[in-house]
């Protein structure tokens, strides 16, 4: 850690050094912890600061949460009096053609794990 003297912004308290710093977040509607974060606390009020490799780390962290760029969109159709969701060429091939999924509802989003 840098030598920068920080105080907290909510008591004026000078801060100490942290390597436990544990940050609870939403994402896309998903609720993410990530653990184990540097910076600084402070010793009276606990407010805490993270340092800047803990920002680039949860900032990459956080991509993974979010919608991909490419999304497909598909209508649900009908077969033997089933719905239907056809999964486009390119997540087949890049999935390997796995033959087993889980399945759940987050809301009204349908969410697959392929396996």
């Amino acid at each position: 850690m840098s030598e920068i003297e920080i105080k907290c912004v909510q008591c004026g308290t000078q801060t100490r050094e942290a390597s436990d710093i544990t940050l609870i977040t939403t994402v896309e509607g998903r609720e993410i912890v990530i653990t184990r974060l540097t910076g600084t606390r402070c010793p009276t009020c606990g407010e805490e600061y993270v340092d800047a490799v803990s920002c680039e780390k949860v900032e990459e962290l956080i991509k993974k949460f979010r919608k991909p760029n490419v999304i497909f969109k598909r209508k649900i159709t009908t077969s033997g009096g089933r719905r239907v969701i056809g999964i486009p060429e390119e997540i087949d091939r890049a999935l390997g053609k796995k033959e087993n999924a889980d399945i759940w509802l987050e809301g009204n989003k349908i969410v697959t794990e392929v396996y």
